[in-house]
């Protein structure tokens, strides 16, 4: 993973067969999980952003990264 990614990236423990919603709007106030903020943002900006729904057969631990999480900040 390049350094850059790594630094950024948040790392999630998924546990066996349940469901982790990821945020991939940038607007979350938990990221990197999602709390439906995408819903106001793309009714304001006529985007389409939906979460990323993640589930694991094991217990594991991930990194995630997502650029949009840089370039839509909260203010």
């Amino acid at each position: 993973m390049p350094e850059e990614i790594k630094e950024k990236a948040k790392e999630i423990h998924l546990k066996s067969n349940e469901k982790c919603s990821i945020c991939t709007c940038g607007k979350s106030k938990s990221l990197p999980y999602c709390d439906n903020e995408h819903r106001k943002l793309n009714e304001e900006k006529g985007t389409n952003y939906k979460s990323l729904k993640i589930i694991s057969k094991q217990d594991t631990d991930i990194f995630v990264y997502s650029q949009v999480w840089d370039e839509n900040k909260q203010e």
